[in-house]
């Protein structure tokens, strides 16, 4: 047994030792590309007995394509456990895992976001990692706590912004837009003047909608010194969607009347909003840090770009923040392995394993810059400025559950089943039937 120790601790400061190299040598590569399956199984099986290893399994609501740099680290580091990702799809991912919790069927370590991380604490289904993230901005440790603890080792930036394709925007001489009026302008020339697509997104994923809607609310009220109490009121029953929300999204619903935002995109996923975008079928995407290698293997010679999701007082903002966040369930069948894994991903070395399929996105642990693309300069100054929100997070407990409403009810409008007005009264009746059960 000692031998075996030994032979495990050895391997682990070579790994260590290649891997900070690698950190050193990588944070200049402005195009890290996903590792496939094949590879990972082929560097696994030279260090570890696969059939012998121990078993930790890890809930995700990222498919293996999003996560392959994340598993290519981990099974580097750790030859002696044999890792199984286990892919619930977004829509569904909280109720499943919620239940799961429950009756102690839960993977060993779970994706959270800051809802599930709170619950959860809240119910004593995940542990504090608190001794792990201390080394963490405030931000990343707010957004995890609670009671006395931290929750959840934070993942890095969460967010969507605009893709745009800068070939099409050097050959039809776009300017880069500086407020909404100048984009719905711009976007105008490209659907009537050019006979193409200006946007390209997935709203068939109803917090892909609810999210570019709330870069209008933001903009418009969330950012006012009155829109700015919307969630404390509306945690009193105390405001309505209807009432507080229907003339600050007029600015949404002209996107949908000029043609920017258009019916198909319901029956689009991410995945599609994709394979247009880098067809050259339109000029811009709407996607996050995690999309980008997909977008570069999809199409390497394609210049990048980024536009903000939207503009306010204070200039150009993005809707995003800490909000992805690797917890252990209390009841994991491997405990220690889970909590000695997600150590690892307090780290330099582990920051960077998630960064880099997350490429564009920025980690909050101390002192630690990773150089993201020149793609990425269209946004950066929304994070100078500290223009990064996630208004749904004021909506109290029950915020989740009105997203939901909010996004689906969003989606009517879209495919021009109702109107904006009728929606959000729609919104306010469900919500209000949710909190009465």
């Amino acid at each position: 047994m000692d031998g075996e120790r030994l032979k495990k601790t050895f391997v682990s400061i070579v790994l260590d030792i290649a891997l900070i190299l690698s950190v050193f040598l990588g944070c200049g590569d402005n195009s890290p590309q996903p590792v496939t399956d094949e590879q990972i199984v082929e560097d696994t099986m030279d260090s570890k007995n696969m059939e012998e290893a121990e078993i930790i399994r890890v809930a995700t609501w990222y498919d293996d394509s999003y996560t392959s740099n994340l598993r290519t680290y981990l099974v580097h580091r750790f030859p002696y456990y044999k890792f199984e990702f286990v892919y619930i799809d977004k829509a569904h991912y909280e109720s499943i895992i919620d239940a799961q919790l429950s009756f102690k069927g839960a993977p060993d370590i779970i994706y959270v976001n800051q809802n599930m991380a709170r619950k959860n604490a809240k119910n004593g289904y995940i542990i504090p990692l608190t001794a792990y993230c201390s080394n963490f901005d405030t931000e990343a440790l707010d957004a995890f706590w609670y009671d006395k603890d931290t929750y959840a080792v934070p993942g890095t930036t969460c967010f969507e912004c605009m893709y745009i394709n800068k070939d099409l925007f050097d050959k039809y001489g776009m300017k880069v837009p500086k407020n909404t009026q100048e984009f719905i302008a711009m976007c105008d020339f490209m659907i009537r003047g050019k006979r193409m697509k200006a946007l390209s997104a997935g709203f068939m994923d109803y917090q892909t909608v609810s999210n570019s809607a709330q870069s209008v609310l933001q903009a418009n009220y969330f950012g006012t010194e009155y829109g700015s109490g919307f969630g404390a009121r509306l945690n009193y029953s105390r405001s309505v969607f209807y009432n507080d929300l229907f003339e600050p999204l007029k600015d949404w619903e002209q996107m949908i009347k000029h043609g920017i935002i258009t019916a198909d995109m319901y029956n689009m996923d991410k995945q599609a909003a994709i394979k247009e975008f880098v067809s050259g079928e339109s000029f811009m995407l709407v996607a996050g840090p995690e999309d980008y290698n997909r977008i570069r293997v999809a199409n390497p010679d394609m210049e990048l770009g980024t536009l903000p999701m939207g503009w306010g007082r204070y200039g150009p903002l993005i809707i995003g923040g800490c909000n992805l966040g690797f917890a252990v369930n209390a009841n994991a069948m491997n405990l220690e392995g889970a909590k000695e894994v997600v150590a690892a991903l307090s780290n330099n070395e582990g920051q960077f394993a998630i960064w880099k399929d997350r490429v564009g996105s920025r980690t909050y642990l101390r002192g630690t810059n990773f150089d993201n693309p020149e793609a990425f300069e269209g946004i950066e100054d929304a994070f100078d400025t500290n223009q990064v929100f996630l208004p749904v997070l004021e909506w109290g407990e029950d915020g989740p559950g009105m997203n939901v409403i909010f996004g689906k009810e969003l989606q009517q409008v879209i495919v021009g089943k109702k109107p904006l007005n009728m929606a959000l009264m729609e919104t306010d009746i469900q919500i209000n039937a949710m909190k009465n059960r």
